[in-house]
């Protein structure tokens, strides 16, 4: 390696070392630990126009353990704080966070506590901050129907269309008569049956609706013989069963 020998005077030489020595002094002050770099170091620094002599060592000391570790501190303290913060803030700005409909609590604690270690584990975070990580997960997230409500998915317009067509469905049973009445009725089940499906109608209120129909239209729930005589019955019921009268429209005042 070629090499540069240089003739400094005395006073050039001593307010190098001056130099030198409040760098080392404004470093040791702002980090005890600091890896000082050698006088042939700082004086290399120099001679390439480098304001910072500083060496590997002392560079991964300053990242890690220096005055430049506040940024890292700061992270591992206020990691989980941020992950709620993002959380909690999407709703704000039309993201979702959502679990499934069909857990537990105790489902939610474990589904939280080892999402949070697999974030800190991939992150090589301090462990300590898994059960805070995991507790703002759980705080944070909410049930999926509730997002779909919220957001008004497609699913949901479904569900909610369900309940309107059922309520429609049980109407139509309480008004129409003979073999009409029992059409709405099969309608009004398979309906039901979506609605359960869909999860827009709890399967105790489905039956509640039947049974309140059951009491109001009992010879609907009576299973017929399927013969020629019980269709030629069925088809004069037709004929001859008055139909239900819709209201005239009033005509406005002239």
């Amino acid at each position: 390696m070629p090499q540069i020998t240089l003739s400094l005077r005395d006073e050039t030489i001593a307010s190098l070392q001056r130099d030198f020595d409040a760098f080392l002094r404004l470093s040791l002050k702002l980090d005890p630990q600091f890896v000082t770099p050698s006088f042939e170091d700082f004086l290399r620094a120099k001679l390439l126009d480098n304001p910072m002599p500083l060496t590997e060592q002392a560079v991964q000391r300053m990242l890690t353990h220096g005055q430049y570790a506040w940024a890292k501190r700061a992270l591992d303290k206020e990691f989980p704080d941020v992950v709620e913060i993002l959380i909690r803030q999407a709703a704000e700005h039309g993201f979702a966070f959502a679990i499934r409909a069909d857990w537990t609590a105790e489902d939610l604690v474990k589904a939280s506590r080892e999402w949070a270690t697999a974030i800190v584990t991939e992150a090589n975070g301090d462990v300590s901050q898994v059960d805070m990580l995991a507790s703002q997960i759980k705080s944070a997230a909410a049930d999926i129907r509730e997002v779909e409500e919220k957001m008004q998915t497609p699913a949901w317009r479904l569900a909610d269309s369900l309940r309107q067509r059922v309520y429609e469905g049980k109407i139509a049973v309480e008004t129409s008569v003979g073999s009409t009445a029992r059409e709405k009725l099969g309608e009004l089940r398979g309906l039901l049956r979506l609605g359960i499906f869909y999860g827009s109608i709890q399967k105790q209120e489905a039956q509640q609706v039947l049974e309140y129909l059951r009491s109001l239209r009992p010879e609907l729930f009576i299973e017929e013989p399927y013969d020629g005589f019980t269709r030629f019955a069925g088809w004069l019921r037709s004929i001859f069963s008055p139909s239900p009268r819709t209201p005239r429209a009033s005509r406005a005042p002239r």
